[in-house]
Order: C-alpha cells, then sequence, then structure tokens
C-alpha cells in the first residue's frame, strides 16, 4: 500500500516538473500600456468616440481590460458633445492604469465622486471606457466654459 502511494507522489511531481502541468492555477496575464498623453483638451476631443458630460450614480460592476479590472459605473449623462452613447443606462469602465503590480487604480478611481464631469469614453470590446487612466474623466463644474471647440473644425 505504501508503494502505490509513493509512486503516485513521484508521478505527480514528474508531472508538474518534466510536463509543465501544474496543480497551481496559471498565473494572470497582464498588458503594460503606454498612454498617450493629450497636449491640449482638444486633441482629447478630437481622438475620443464618445465626450460627454454627465454624473456617474453608481457603481455597476467590473469588466476586465488588459488583464486589469476596471470599475463600471452607470453614468446619468446632461450633454452629448460628441458620438453616440445608445440607448440608456449608459455604463462607462474607468481604464484602470497599467504596470501597477496588479492593482487598478492605485490613485483612486477618476468615475468614483459622485459628481459632475467631462467624459472622454472611447469603445473597447463593445463596451465605453474612458479614454485613459488620467485624462479620461475631470470635474466640470456648472456655467464652467468647455475647454475645446466642440464643433468640428
Amino acid at each position: 500500500m505504501r508503494k502505490p502511494l509513493q509512486a503516485a507522489i513521484v508521478g505527480l511531481l514528474t508531472c508538474g516538473l518534466a510536463g509543465g502541468c501544474s496543480l497551481l492555477p496559471p498565473a494572470a496575464s497582464e498588458t503594460c500600456v503606454d498612454w498617450v498623453r493629450f497636449e491640449t483638451p482638444q486633441a482629447q476631443f478630437d481622438h475620443a468616440a464618445l465626450v460627454l458630460i454627465g454624473k456617474p450614480v453608481r457603481a455597476d460592476g467590473e469588466t476586465l481590460i488588459y488583464g486589469y479590472e476596471a470599475n463600471v459605473h452607470l453614468v446619468e449623462v446632461e450633454t452629448v458633445l460628441k458620438g453616440d452613447p445608445g440607448p440608456p443606462p449608459l455604463r462607462i469602465a474607468s481604464m484602470p492604469p497599467t504596470c501597477s503590480a496588479g492593482v487598478s487604480y492605485p490613485d483612486g478611481d477618476p468615475l468614483e465622486p459622485s459628481r459632475r464631469m467631462l467624459i472622454f469614453a472611447t469603445k473597447q470590446d463593445g463596451g465605453w471606457f474612458t479614454q485613459t487612466p488620467a485624462q479620461g474623466a475631470v470635474p466640470f463644474e456648472a456655467g464652467e466654459p468647455l475647454p475645446f471647440e466642440a464643433a468640428a473644425p
């Protein structure tokens, strides 16, 4: 009875070391993205697929992008400045920074504050994401002038 147990242990070790199989789950794959830094709000507006003034009202789950978890938010739309968000409710995920040791939002989620924001978004894998982690959503107070020309040049 002892020999079958020893043979099983040797077999498992051999499989793990020589055969490439593992008893542990595979490591998650993460991608480091070199984010574009828009020099002007106009350049950011020109490159965005969707630009709107709105307010994140609540969290609505998570999604994966580039191997990182991204928080999804329901956004109450005040004004669409560019693009077509589709039928409500509008769900936008906060693009997480990458190369952050597996932490999705080391400096906090930019869509977390429930306040009026100017949101620049892009569509990826059928869902809306903020355009970049750092420049995708910025606070935008009522009465503040737009920092770009919304009309096509």
